[in-house]
């Protein structure tokens, strides 16, 4: 008698019924395909760049993070940025309480910019926990790529007229010769009003004002002035 592993499986699948085959089967399949899944999930663990997390508005950490970068980049001090901005503790930056003020744009803009490149953001945001105690290494660091220093752009932008201008956008009519019209669009009504332009400028958009009646009889201030009533621009950390 032969007692080959070929006539002893012939044997074995004699005896079982087609259901019980299939059923062996779909087993050895999905225990197969589990197993996979497992390996393609670890590889892109493992594979996953530390950046790609996503930042949180509601986060006080990435939100001094995004304030400190805003600061470096457009030379505006947090607590213009952020009215209710608190650190009087004298914590590390990225401790200090954001605050939440009655207009609270910056929550409008964290959020506009996560949707719009979140990756790219994140990035930022790591440039500026990384280099918290000097402006010029953030502005160094951010101009060091085109993905983060086109965003760094139209972050500036952003702050400055409340408009979202594409990174690829201003990109693109950064090159040599390049004079097209670049679009954008506003990102609320609250950042039409709110634009840092309009303080700076000592004015207000069309249709919008929280000047006291009579405020155009007053001189205003100078925006050479070193030494403004209200310190507007400085580029020193609180």
């Amino acid at each position: 008698m032969s007692t080959s592993g070929h006539h002893g499986h012939d044997r074995i699948a004699s005896g079982t019924t087609k259901d019980e085959l299939s059923n062996e089967v779909s087993r050895r399949t999905i225990l197969a395909g589990a197993a996979a899944t497992t390996a393609i999930a670890a590889v892109g663990v493992n594979d996953t760049p530390a950046y790609a997390q996503i930042a949180d508005p509601d986060s006080p950490k990435d939100m001094m993070a995004f304030l400190v970068l805003s600061m470096a980049l457009t030379g505006i001090q947090v607590i213009n940025l952020a009215p209710e901005f608190d650190n009087s503790n004298n914590l590390d930056i990225l401790d200090a309480d954001p605050g939440v003020d009655p207009f609270n744009i910056k929550n409008d803009y964290f959020s506009w910019i996560n949707a719009s490149d979140a990756p790219t953001f994140e990035r930022l945001l790591q440039i500026a926990r990384n280099h918290r105690k000097s402006t010029a290494d953030i502005i160094s660091a951010v101009n060091a790529s085109d993905d983060t220093k086109f965003l760094g752009r139209s972050i500036v932008l952003l702050w400055y007229l409340g408009s979202w201008y594409k990174p690829e956008d201003l990109k693109n009519n950064s090159k040599p010769g390049a004079r097209a019209f670049i679009p954008s669009q506003v990102v609320s009504a609250k950042a039409y009003t709110q634009g840092l332009v309009w303080q700076i400028a000592q004015a207000h958009p069309m249709g919008y004002s929280n000047l006291q009646f009579g405020y155009w009889s007053r001189e205003p201030v100078d925006p050479n002035d070193p030494n403004p009533p209200l310190g507007f621009i400085t580029a020193t950390t609180p």
